[in-house]
């Protein structure tokens, strides 16, 4: 019992219903899982604050670059929840759907079905998601 991972982590069996009533189940992120999802989180802000940077042959004083490392920038975030739901999306038999090299997939696919269970993972992970909660990507600590 004290390795089954059924046991050990919060999930729910859902019926989606958009794809012809299939049973999945959805788990609680494990620790390895935050450990990656936080590592992708800053690497995609790190990536969208280079694209915002000034350009090289003009350099922001302290002020601008305090400003821009500072500031808030917008990410694409279909990856980063692909990379939830591959971890997290499992079979009716409990065994996981995806493969860590499925998620450049799942992401072109990202749908609002796949939201809603990212949403659920989040939920099942002690995470608030969905409008007027803290974005998982700042809750992360990558803000």
């Amino acid at each position: 019992m004290a390795l089954d991972p059924m046991r050990n982590f919060k999930h729910e069996r859902l019926t989606i219903e958009e794809w012809d009533g299939a049973q999945v189940v959805v788990r609680a992120l494990s620790a390895g899982d935050w450990v990656e999802y936080r590592r992708r989180a800053a690497l995609a802000v790190s990536e969208a604050r280079r694209e915002v940077a000034p350009p090289v042959d003009q350099p922001a004083g302290e002020e601008g670059d305090a400003a821009l490392s500072e500031s808030r920038v917008e990410i694409h975030s279909s990856p980063l929840y692909a990379f939830v739901l591959v971890r997290a999306l499992l079979d009716e038999n409990n065994a996981r759907v995806f493969a860590d090299g499925d998620v450049p997939a799942v992401a072109e696919a990202f749908s609002p079905v796949h939201d809603r269970l990212v949403g659920k993972v989040f939920e099942l992970s002690g995470v608030a998601a969905g409008a007027g909660a803290e974005d998982p990507v700042d809750a992360a600590g990558n803000d």
